[in-house]
């Protein structure tokens, strides 16, 4: 199945007539999901922050199950196992992998990284991966927007005994992107642009961090054109916005013609093993 088989956006964004059996079967999960559910740590961070958020995501990426009796942790098993959450994770070690790679090379040149990640979430993946660098081969700004992201990421930067400047900033707003400094020679957008409907926000985004990125610089943006549970995600899950979370998937094809539009070039991509979300590797 592709994006052209799934139910559309604007589809999915309409609630369902109240006598539809899949009304009523939808109607009949959430309610499992508000009940039982919330014997699940997982679920019941999901349904407090959004299953989208930066909190969800580091307890995703994480994956140890827990919750309330032996119950509730095979329930966070089950919902941990589902296929896009296995497929975030394995995102996660893609990103990570092309990260370091980045950075290596940049390093075997003589040049020091300067990373921009302007929705880092629980910063997970950027702090493993300058684990493996010292020394001043990288200087690391790790955004969000939310503060309860930029506070998990402080933790575990402090348990990891890594230096960062983590801070809360929005990653559209031209201020706050110009006040970074030094100005970055890599800069990662990760699981951000597939959160949001909006096109025309995105299109312009690729414009701003063109801008901001350094002559001959790396962006890594990542992008999800399918997904098998879209339906069930828009009629169950709500987002970090307390609305339902209604994804509008993008192939890479409008996603690569935006980011070429504001100039980017070398396109590299990498999928999942479900093929539901990529790493894209660009160059200014």
């Amino acid at each position: 199945m592709n994006s052209q088989t799934l139910p559309s956006y604007d589809s999915l964004s309409r609630p369902l007539p109240i006598w539809h059996p899949k009304a009523i079967y939808y109607s009949l999960v959430r309610l499992l999901f508000q009940t039982i559910g919330q014997l699940s740590d997982g679920i019941r961070l999901g349904l407090k922050y959004g299953f989208d958020s930066g909190v969800m995501l580091e307890y995703v990426y994480r994956n140890r199950p827990s919750g309330i009796t032996w119950f509730g942790k095979i329930i966070d098993r089950v919902y941990l196992d589902s296929q896009g959450w296995q497929g975030i994770r394995q995102r996660g070690e893609i990103l990570k992998s092309v990260l370091r790679q980045v950075i290596q090379d940049n390093f075997e040149q003589g040049v020091t990284t300067n990373l921009l990640d302007v929705a880092c979430g629980g910063g997970r993946y950027d702090l493993e991966v300058l684990l493996d660098f010292s020394g001043g081969a990288v200087n690391a700004v790790l955004r969000d927007y939310k503060a309860e992201n930029v506070q998990k990421a402080q933790e575990l930067a402090l348990h990891l005994g890594l230096s960062a400047t983590i801070e809360q900033a929005d990653a559209f707003n031209d201020d706050d992107l110009n006040r970074v400094l030094p100005p970055p020679n890599l800069i990662v957008v990760s699981g951000l642009h597939e959160i949001l409907p909006d096109n025309e926000l995105i299109r312009q985004h690729f414009q701003q961090l063109y801008r901001l990125l350094e002559p001959g610089g790396t962006l890594i943006f990542t992008i999800q054109p399918y997904h098998p549970q879209l339906e069930f995600i828009a009629r169950v899950l709500n987002s970090h916005t307390g609305k339902p979370w209604v994804m509008r998937l993008r192939p890479l094809e409008l996603t690569e013609a935006w980011a070429t539009d504001a100039g980017f070039q070398d396109f590299q991509v990498q999928m999942d093993n479900f093929n539901i979300f990529g790493v894209v590797k660009a160059r200014k």
